[in-house]
């Protein structure tokens, strides 16, 4: 199994050039590949050229002269170390100008009988053979044969059916164009869909880029009129009524066999070389049907057909990981936390929809970056991309609508989505605008920090609703990061591994003042600090406060308790302030109080879970004061002198309440709902286990949500 990117292919076109029964013949300079070598001028064929316009662009650069381009003369592949070419040689007449060693060691008019006395490259060899005899060179016996009308047009609509049986997220050949551009692209789809399926086949490795190979074969031939199946006939065709270039053929099948050898892309540069080849020259391939070829147009062209590319992958991305391979850039899933397995499982987890939020949002990006082409693309042509570009989105969006959970299958456009593609394509361009803009990457990021809140079932959620909406968005973006640092110390896996988890998430605050964090979280967390001016040492306390879960010394005293729970609690209802509008001293007490109050019941709720995995929040002065061990909480001993350091505990959350009851009298109740929401409900919580005297050894205490309602209720009447 190969990982490796397959070698660097390069299309090249050369001349014959004749002028008086001479042949003119160029020396290779010093510096490049091969140099000192004799060689036929000429030089690679450009993205989008034409191989004989490519060939008088190389000779007159080369050697300052003019030539009229005739038949192509010999063609031929061969293979160097470190590149494999395709080479063209066209017989050419002189026109005009003085040879000149422009860009060429040396030149020279020779007779066709002295080229032996030259060293040329190897690849030359038959051809230098040829000419010194006389003799035509052909690289197969076949010749192009006449084909009928009605075989073209049966050719034609096998290409179609073919258009037809496969699902696309957007228009392929579709009535929006004219009927007679239709056929030409569908030949150009059923080209690029046969080498895709060879591909993608489960065949051996092998036998797919054997077939591969003779899909390339059959491709050159139906350059010179010589086919045989409907898709070639019907490409023949295409491509000579167009004088379409070989090369944007020649990068798709090399991105097909790149499929077969290529399982990783390392980085976004890796991928982006990969759809480089993969989609763009389709796009290329369409603007040039329609008698676009510069490349403005190309540049656009290409960050759609990327895009395009990009949203497949994305939509597949479970289906691909079941066959091996994975288009996902691996430093990107590195630093998600992501791993192929996440792919595989049952549902995604929350690092693997952060990653393919970001995914999405640079897809974005891309498709907005395209937008040039369809201002200024009119008539049948600009309805189609319209559409076409309207279908990618749809397709980022059918993903977020499912909330990035890929791993139950691929996210499929529905009926609306099409309805709205094909309105698209007659809708004003700046209607379009608003799907890929930054309120788009934004609404990303809350649509996300709001999933993720909902999946942690949290008994602060519903406090959130009594804000109005910006608030409570910004509210939920705060409790998003936090919950997230305790995620990262809560679940499986090594200490080692979790602290530099959590460090890189306290570094990721570093971003909140970039345009477009990678994160979402952070994005939205971003939106809320500018807009209440929230201060970021006190998100970096909270990470700070979490990683004390990891360490294993306990808490001496209350002193230590305390000074944890001003981190992991009080901490974020200080950062809260300023959502609040509520920043006076007494503010800031109320939020050190409660935040202790909220943690201390935290601590009692889970005393008995906590101690059998191993973490005691409980200052060992306390446990020895009551005559408490270790093993008394882990063996889930409920002895009078447990039970009465467990009251004591509570007690002193009690004292915490109280405190924060304290410092509201000084404050307005209402600016602070959502954080007396959260004390009533938790307070409820921690009464009850007092009534149940602790003895919640096998469950975990909550309320139900109609007494969380009931609270809520109570609070906003109070208010």
């Amino acid at each position: 199994m190969k990982d490796e990117v397959a070698v660097l292919e390069l299309s090249v076109v050369a001349g014959i050039v004749w002028n008086e029964g001479r042949i003119l013949i160029c020396q290779r300079p010093a510096g490049g590949h091969m140099p000192g070598f004799w060689e036929f001028p000429g030089g690679k064929i450009e993205y989008g050229e034409n191989p004989r316009e490519a060939l008088q662009r190389e000779i007159c650069e080369e050697l300052g002269i003019g030539v009229r381009v005739g038949r192509l003369h010999w063609e031929t592949r061969h293979r160097y170390p470190d590149r494999d070419v395709y080479l063209r040689f066209y017989d050419c007449e002189w026109e005009s100008g003085v040879a000149e060693n422009l860009g060429v060691a040396e030149h020279k008019w020779v007779h066709p009988a002295s080229l032996g006395e030259f060293d040329f490259l190897p690849a030359d060899s038959q051809l230098i053979e040829s000419l010194m005899n006389g003799e035509e060179t052909r690289d197969s016996d076949k010749e192009a044969k006449n084909v009928s009308e009605a075989d073209l047009s049966a050719a034609y609509d096998e290409c179609m059916k073919i258009v037809v049986g496969h699902y696309e997220n957007f228009p392929v050949a579709s009535k929006l164009l004219p009927a007679k551009i239709r056929p030409h692209v569908a030949a150009v789809y059923a080209f690029a869909r046969g080498a895709d399926d060879i591909a993608d086949t489960s065949r051996p490795s092998h036998e797919r880029l054997a077939r591969l190979d003779e899909w390339e074969e059959k491709l050159v031939l139906a350059q010179k009129g010589v086919a045989e199946t409907a898709v070639f006939i019907a490409l023949s065709h295409t491509i000579q009524q167009f004088d379409l270039p070989l090369q944007p053929f020649l990068d798709l099948l090399s991105a097909f066999k790149q499929d077969v050898t290529v399982l990783r892309y390392p980085n976004y540069e890796a991928l982006l070389d990969y759809c480089r080849r993969s989609a763009d020259p389709v796009g290329r391939i369409v603007l040039m049907l329609h008698g676009i070829r510069d490349e403005e147009a190309f540049r656009a062209s290409d960050a759609i057909c990327t895009a395009l590319q990009i949203a497949n992958h994305l939509q597949d991305v479970k289906e691909d990981a079941e066959r091996g391979i994975i288009y996902m850039p691996q430093d990107e899933m590195k630093r998600f936390a992501v791993s192929g397995d996440d792919f595989l499982a049952d549902a995604a987890s929350p690092q693997l929809r952060a990653f393919l939020v970001f995914q999405i949002k640079r897809t974005k990006r891309l498709f907005r970056r395209g937008l040039p082409l369809l201002y200024r693309t009119r008539g049948a042509l600009g309805r189609e991309l319209r559409a076409i570009w309207r279908g990618g989105v749809a397709a980022l969006d059918a993903i977020s609508r499912a909330e990035w959970n890929v791993c139950a299958g691929s996210p499929l456009l529905n009926g609306r989505d099409k309805a709205l593609s094909l309105l698209a394509a007659f809708r004003p361009v700046y209607r379009l605008e608003s799907s890929v803009d930054r309120h788009a990457e934004e609404a990303l990021n809350r649509a996300y920090c709001r999933w993720f809140i909902r999946a942690s079932k949290s008994n602060f959620y519903l406090s959130f609703f009594s804000l109005p909406s910006e608030k409570r968005r910004a509210i939920t973006a705060v409790y998003a990061y936090c919950r997230m640092a305790d995620d990262i110390a809560d679940e499986p896996g090594e200490i080692s591994g979790k602290k530099t988890t959590l460090r890189e998430w306290k570094e990721a605050l570093d971003q909140l003042g970039e345009e477009s964090p990678s994160y979402p979280i952070i994005g939205e967390l971003a939106w809320a600090s500018r807009k209440y001016d929230l201060p970021p040492e006190h998100f970096r306390a909270i990470c700070d406060g979490v990683a004390m879960d990891l360490e294993e010394s306990r808490f001496e005293n209350l002193s230590d308790l305390e000074n944890y729970c001003d981190k992991v609690a009080s901490a974020v209802g200080l950062a809260c302030l300023g959502i609040f509008e509520a920043k006076s001293e007494f503010a800031n007490d109320y939020a050190v109080c409660l935040g202790r109050a909220l943690q201390m019941t935290n601590i009692l709720r889970d005393v008995w879970e906590d101690a059998e995995e191993g973490r005691i929040y409980i200052p060992g002065s306390e446990m020895e004061k009551y005559g408490v061990t270790v093993s008394d909480l882990r063996d889930k001993n409920d002895t009078s002198e447990v039970l009465s350091l467990l009251r004591s505990l509570a007690h002193r959350a009690h004292e915490y309440y109280d405190g924060a009851n304290e410092a509201l009298r000084h404050e307005k109740t209402g600016n602070l709902l959502p954080a007396r929401i959260m004390g009533r409900i938790y307070l409820r919580l921690l009464s009850e286990m007092e009534e149940n005297q602790f003895r919640h050894m096998d469950y975990r205490p909550s309320l139900k949500s109609r007494e969380k309602l009931l609270e809520a209720l109570r609070c906003f009447l109070e208010a």
